[in-house]
């Protein structure tokens, strides 16, 4: 007999969609074996996503025993982080949830990995740890590296000619790396978060 489906909203802006999808992706597929349930078990989750704004003008018709993640670093998400502690917070990834609100997000200081002489360090840790969690990236830093002089800088670019390129590479840099962390941070809450959370 097939058992309810719980439903689920997740709450994103547009830029977010991305790993939004892709958790709905990860519910979807069939990936359990006899006794063994990765994530949530097959069939059991019905998720929507939802805009910032189709969340805010549908409001007062969400229940409060809905379970809703929120994504990223919105400013509804924001204002639920405030009173969510933390069931997963390393490396600048972040998830966690009270009751029937989740939120789960990377921290914006992703930048501070290129202005530091450490910053291959903390990208090979955060690289190394995907990896364990099967997750294969990419080297977002190896292409940036090269551009710079002597390698990673203290600074955010140093002033030269050439800044405004060396600016859009850095930017681009950026993004790349929360773009995988994102999607590290998303295949860790489907398999070790995402049960609990809407079963609790």
């Amino acid at each position: 007999m097939q058992k309810n489906e719980l439903p689920l909203i997740i709450v994103c802006d547009d830029k977010d969609m991305v790993y939004a999808n892709y958790l709905i992706q990860l519910i979807g597929q069939k990936d359990d074996a006899g006794d063994s349930i990765v994530g949530v078990e097959d069939d059991s989750v019905s998720a929507a996503i939802y805009t910032v704004k189709n969340y805010k003008d549908n409001l007062p018709q969400i229940p409060s025993t809905q379970h809703i993640l929120f994504i990223g670093q919105t400013s509804v998400a924001k204002e639920q982080s405030k009173t969510i502690p933390d069931a997963f917070n390393k490396l600048g990834m972040h998830y966690g949830w009270l009751g029937k609100r989740a939120v789960l997000y990377v921290d914006d200081t992703t930048s501070d990995w290129m202005r530091l002489k450490d910053s291959k360090k903390h990208y090979t840790e955060f690289w190394q740890f995907s990896k364990d969690r099967g997750m294969t990236h990419p080297d977002a830093l190896a292409e940036y590296a090269k551009k710079l002089s002597g390698g990673f800088v203290d600074k955010i670019m140093p002033v030269v000619v050439g800044a405004p390129k060396m600016l859009i590479d850095y930017n681009k840099t950026v993004n790349a790396v929360k773009a995988q962390q994102y999607k590290t941070l998303i295949k860790v809450f489907y398999e070790d978060g995402l049960r609990s959370f809407v079963e609790g």
